[in-house]
This record gives C-alpha cells, structure tokens and sequence, in this order.
C-alpha cells in the first residue's frame, strides 16, 4: 500500500509540473497572437506567479506523501 502511495503522489508532481509548463506555454502563444497590448514583462510577472503557485502545490504534495 505504501508504494502504491509513492506512485500517486509522484504521479501528481509530474501532472502538476507538466500541466504547469504547457499552460505557460499555451499562455505565451496565446498572449503573442491577441495580447500583445499587454507589455512583455507584466506577462512575465504573472508567469513567474504561475511558476511559484505550481511549485507551492508541487511541495504541499510532496509533504503529504
């Protein structure tokens, strides 16, 4: 049982830090097609909080397994 924990808890690191990265990714594609009003280093801010939040919930998961 304890194993089968580790692999669901490493599981959701990788879908957390996977899903973090395409969505910057998706986010920055996006941005230069419709939001280039929007200047490039406040867009960078707000990636930068994205990577921080992923990293928060990346190390609430990983304390709990």
């Amino acid at each position: 049982m304890e194993y089968l924990l580790k692999f669901i808890g490493t599981l959701s690191i990788l879908l957390v830090f996977f899903g973090s990265v395409y969505n910057l990714y998706a986010a920055e594609k996006y941005a230069k097609k419709h939001l280039s009003f929007i200047p490039k280093i406040l867009r960078y801010i707000a990636y930068g909080i994205g990577i921080f939040c992923s990293g928060y919930v990346i190390s609430l998961i990983s304390n709990n397994f």
